[in-house]
C-alpha cells in the first residue's frame, strides 16, 4: 500500500495566519521571512514553526484515503491545528485564512464532525487595516465550551 505524500506547494496559510513568539510576529501577520520559494529561514526556523502541525499536512482531513487538494489551507481557508494535551482534553483550532470560511463548505463539515466530541476553537482575522486575531469562538461538547469561556475569553491571543 503506498502512502500519499502530500505538500505544501504554493501554501503558505500558516506563515501569514499564526503567530511565532520567537519573531515577535503577531497573528494574522505575513512572516517577514516568507518569500516565494516558501520560508526563507526553513533550516533555522523557530521551534514554534517546527512543532506546528498542519492537520491536512498530516492527513488527518482525510475521508476516503486520497490527498483532498480542496481541504489545503489556501484552498479551504481554514487551516486546522491539534493540541492533544490541554486542560480541556484534545483541541482543534480552526484559523479563518479568508473570512466566513469556517462557516462554509467542506470546513464547516469538518468542524461539525469535530465539535461532536472536541473543543473546536474558530479564530478570526480582526476588521480590515487592523492586527491580530478579530475574534475567537468556541464549539464542541456544553461543558468544554463553557469551561473554555470561564477560562480563555478574556485572555489576549499571541
Amino acid at each position: 500500500m503506498s502512502v500519499a505524500i502530500r505538500e505544501c506547494g504554493s501554501c503558505s496559510a500558516c506563515c501569514t495566519v499564526i503567530g511565532v513568539h520567537e519573531l515577535e510576529k503577531g497573528t494574522y501577520e505575513t512572516c517577514e521571512h516568507l518569500c516565494e520559494a516558501g520560508c526563507g529561514i526553513y533550516a533555522e526556523r523557530p521551534q514554534s514553526c517546527r512543532t506546528f502541525e498542519c492537520q491536512w499536512l498530516r492527513g488527518a482531513l482525510e475521508v476516503d484515503g486520497s490527498i483532498d487538494t480542496e481541504m489545503r489551507p489556501d484552498a479551504s481557508g481554514v487551516i486546522f491545528d491539534y493540541h492533544p494535551d490541554t486542560a480541556f482534553g484534545e483541541v482543534f483550532t480552526a484559523w479563518e485564512v479568508e473570512p466566513g470560511a469556517s462557516a462554509s463548505g467542506r470546513a464547516r463539515s469538518i468542524i461539525k464532525g469535530l465539535e461532536e466530541r472536541f473543543l473546536v476553537i474558530i479564530m478570526t482575522r480582526g476588521p480590515e487595516g487592523e492586527g491580530g486575531s478579530g475574534d475567537r469562538s468556541f464549539v464542541g461538547p456544553p461543558h468544554l465550551v463553557a469551561q473554555a469561556t470561564d477560562v480563555m475569553w478574556s485572555r489576549p491571543v499571541r
